[in-house]
């Protein structure tokens, strides 16, 4: 394999990030350059961009770190640089306060990488293609320029689609709910809003729009017409033998009963109020351990243990804050919010250039339609996957790529030039509960085995003389 001198990271939100600070930690005496390509920039990309309060993550910070080996390096910058906000470990905040933390960190690993002689290039554009070349990896970018690196990390996270049922270009139609001033220009207090999907982008803004036009009416529609459940915490925790017998009894499907979404909603924060949500202690240690696992087993295991925890993961993988669920609650009980469970297939219709719902022949008009359903976790589009297909870069069955899970290098009949991929979701449609902490496990893996394949080649001022 090449020498890796040069490297790009395709992707400059927190995958991307995470990344390139591990790259800077392990390997700034080994490498002249590291590029970052995103047509946003640094730390911009889709949910982070906020600059609302109300857009809490939805991890606590005790586990959103973009260091794999410092679980608490978040909490740490926090009480350096936001003494006043005085935050605890299991604290949900703002996602501007973490976009912050992130171009904070980059700058301070630039520096000190460029005091090694590893210069940062950040490229404002998007990729397009790329190609192997002469035992290179050629990027091509929007404008049709080529890059020349030795390696290629892809880190481009995820993105929003559209329901087949809508053309973009209707007048009342947002395709993407972040960042949420976009839509918020265009929504009073007489506003009647339709907001696409029951979760958490959707909660997001129905959040956003109650606290800032609490008499705005909104309506929540999706094929499952659920609401995530709900959580005052989620840190990675050791688990117990009785931790053990709570994931053996939540994973039953007799244990979930029918009920109302509010009624649902209104014991949720009951069970979060009085500390019996048993779940939310272990569901961040059980998903850690799914996706580090699960895809190291032949197929058949694989299925045997999605099909297994299929309701526990269903029920307890998306859940969101206790805060914002009050803010639901609330909307949803003065008649502000209503949450309907229908096919966008067969709700969504186009009247005079218009998204309209289509209630059993009755037209409902919206003011506003706004896209928050559509999140897609492939790792590339059709149009990368298509490029690289010549070189046996297969999908999987989830589609993301198929890769090796404990380096995250693609395989492919190249192996020159390593192309790896990293992001929750990477290996394709896979319960995530943590994109931050998957990602930075990922970048750990990734960067593992850039060092031990430059250890393979390197000389040190002793060996010359072996």
């Amino acid at each position: 394999m090449t020498k890796i001198k040069n490297i790009a990271i395709i992707g400059a939100g927190p995958s991307g990030l995470s990344a390139y600070l591990q790259l800077v930690k392990e390997q700034h005496t080994e490498l002249s350059s590291i590029t970052l390509f995103d047509p946003q920039g640094v730390g911009k990309s889709f949910s982070f961009h906020t600059d609302l309060a109300s857009s809490l993550t939805n991890t606590s910070v005790g586990v959103t770190s973009l260091y794999a080996d410092d679980k608490l390096d978040y909490f740490k910058w926090l009480r350096d640089k936001k003494p006043e906000l005085n935050v605890t470990c299991s604290d949900f905040i703002s996602r501007f306060y973490f976009s912050e933390y992130c171009l904070d960190r980059f700058q301070q690993s630039k520096d000190y990488a460029a005091s090694f002689g590893c210069s940062t290039l950040v490229e404002r554009s998007e990729v397009k293609a790329l190609a192997y070349k002469n035992e290179r990896m050629i990027v091509t970018n929007q404008y049709d320029i080529d890059f020349v690196f030795d390696a290629v990390i892809l880190a481009t996270g995820i993105r929003t689609s559209i329901p087949n049922e809508i053309e973009q270009e209707c007048e009342n139609f947002i395709a993407t709910p972040y960042p949420e001033r976009h839509f918020l220009s265009r929504v009073n207090n007489h506003s009647n809003v339709l907001i696409l999907g029951s979760k958490l982008s959707a909660i997001d803004v129905a959040v956003a729009i109650h606290n800032h036009y609490p008499d705005a009416n909104m309506t929540m529609v999706s094929r499952s017409g659920e609401l995530p459940s709900v959580r005052d915490s989620l840190l990675i925790k050791k688990p117990s033998l009785l931790d053990l017998n709570i994931l053996s009894r939540l994973s039953a499907p007799s244990y979930y009963r029918e009920a109302n979404v509010v009624e649902k909603l209104g014991r949720d924060i009951a069970n979060c109020k009085s500390n019996q949500n048993d779940w939310e202690d272990i569901v961040g240690q059980f998903i850690e351990e799914f996706n580090e696992q699960i895809p190291l087993m032949p197929t058949t295991r694989q299925l045997e243990l999605s099909t297994q925890f299929h309701y526990f993961i269903k029920h307890y993988v998306s859940s969101f804050p206790l805060k914002n669920a009050e803010i639901v609650l609330k909307a949803t009980t003065s008649g502000r919010l209503h949450i309907i469970q229908k096919n966008l297939a067969e709700y969504l219709c186009i009247q005079d250039n218009k998204v309209c719902g289509n209630n059993a022949g009755v037209i409902e008009p919206y003011d506003l339609v706004i896209n928050a359903s559509g999140i897609s976790h492939k790792p590339l589009n059709d149009e990368l996957i298509g490029a690289l297909s010549a070189f046996s870069v297969r999908r999987n069955k989830s589609g993301g790529l198929s890769l090796d899970a404990s380096t995250m290098k693609v395989r492919s009949d190249n192996n020159v030039v390593p192309l790896y991929v990293i992001g929750g979701p990477a290996t394709g449609e896979v319960p995530i509960i943590n994109y931050v902490r998957s990602s930075v496990i990922q970048a750990e893996k990734i960067v593992s085995h850039i060092a031990m394949s430059d250890r393979q080649t390197k000389m040190g001022l002793l060996s010359h003389y072996a």
